[in-house]
């Protein structure tokens, strides 16, 4: 790589950098508290294997984030149409030849490792949409431009995700782009009128799967099934009563070596609070805090209307994956499968979340802009 494409090291956040390690490991050990204990009855299945594999997908993860530390972020921004153009094609590919895994295209192969290609659209609608609203109060031109670049592309996104399907990353991916806009300066009458339709949509959406009315009635009947529709919901809140104030340990945890699926990725913060109990949990969301704080600080602080806009998306993305992550496992809201940012099992959502942060740390280091 020419010295022309690395910018000069400069200072970095590193409250940001050592939070977001310190975040990273956690949920590193909290994948093999999860997962030892119940491969390791598993005779044909090496208990640490699990934990092997996500530990080198974290490895590879750190080597991106270095890169989008230290390289140029002029060369990104120049390079966001064709990213998202990128992210495009990969999402169409995913349906056409991806591998079906429980009844969803969400993954394109490549040898033995899967990528989830709705994760690394959300990156790049960030880098892409920044580009374009960077502009958008400039004239009523730019204003104009900005809305149909949003609506068509985005729009694609939004519908490939959704057919895939994948409501929750759906609704995340919404939820990002939208917050960009109003960072953007888009106007409330155009906001809420596109809240309007996706709300509507949204409500269809739900609507027209059973599985999905499912998970919302019970909600709404206080359904204490541990066997039908809302078993995992509920075995969720009995893993975090059972941790009650300091957790029962390490290779304790009763409903995550029995009773809890996906535990160690869709219901990581049962987990955590069945482990490490109520302490645990408020350290966890305490270091999320902190973190946010650093990133929103980031955006704020920078003289580019280009990089606040890319620090507010990471920043966005991050913290209503997280929110949403623990609402469905206190059971405040349905179960979606939406991963706990940095902790939860996923070589794909790990990638792609330290190259983000990456990309925050890079911005911060040159506060006057890129």
């Amino acid at each position: 790589m020419s010295k022309d494409v690395i910018k000069k090291r400069n200072t970095i956040d590193y409250a940001l950098l050592l939070i977001t390690i310190a975040i990273t490991f956690f949920g590193i050990y909290m994948v093999l508290s999860a997962t030892f204990y119940s491969n390791i009855f598993d005779e044909s299945n090496n208990p640490l294997n699990s934990f092997l594999s996500d530990f080198k997908k974290l490895f590879i993860a750190i080597g991106f984030m270095i890169v989008a530390i230290f390289f140029k972020f002029k060369y990104i921004k120049k390079l966001s149409p064709v990213i998202m153009l990128g992210s495009i094609v990969m999402l169409i590919l995913t349906l056409a030849i991806g591998p079906k895994l429980n009844g969803a295209n969400r993954w394109l192969m490549f040898g033995t490792f899967s990528f989830a290609t709705a994760e690394f659209s959300k990156l790049a609608a960030i880098l892409y949409f920044a580009r374009v609203l960077e502009n958008m109060k400039k004239n009523d031109a730019e204003y104009q431009r900005s809305w149909i670049n949003v609506l068509i592309f985005g729009g694609m996104s939004v519908v490939l995700i959704f057919v895939q399907p994948d409501l929750s990353t759906t609704f995340i991916y919404c939820l990002i782009i939208g917050t960009m806009l109003i960072v953007a300066g888009a106007k409330f009458k155009h906001l809420v009128m596109v809240i309007l339709i996706g709300s509507m949509l949204l409500v269809a959406a739900i609507a027209a799967e059973p599985y999905r009315m499912q998970r919302v009635m019970g909600l709404l009947t206080e359904d204490t099934d541990l066997e039908g529709d809302s078993a995992q919901a509920n075995q969720s809140l009995l893993s975090i009563a059972e941790g009650n104030i300091f957790g029962v340990g390490a290779g304790k945890a009763v409903q995550t070596k029995y009773a809890m699926s996906q535990a160690e990725s869709d219901f990581i913060f049962a987990t955590i609070a069945e482990t490490t109990g109520f302490f645990g949990c408020v350290l966890l969301v305490t270091g999320y805090t902190f973190m946010l704080w650093r990133i929103f600080r980031a955006a704020l602080i920078t003289e580019s209307r280009y990089a606040s806009l890319v620090i507010t998306g990471v920043g966005t993305m991050i913290g209503f994956q997280a929110l949403v992550h623990m609402l469905v496992n206190i059971k405040v809201i349905p179960v979606t499968g939406v991963t706990l940012p940095l902790v939860s099992s996923g070589g794909t959502s790990i990638l792609i979340l330290l190259t983000s942060v990456g990309l925050v740390l890079n911005l911060t280091s040159h506060p006057e802009g890129i």
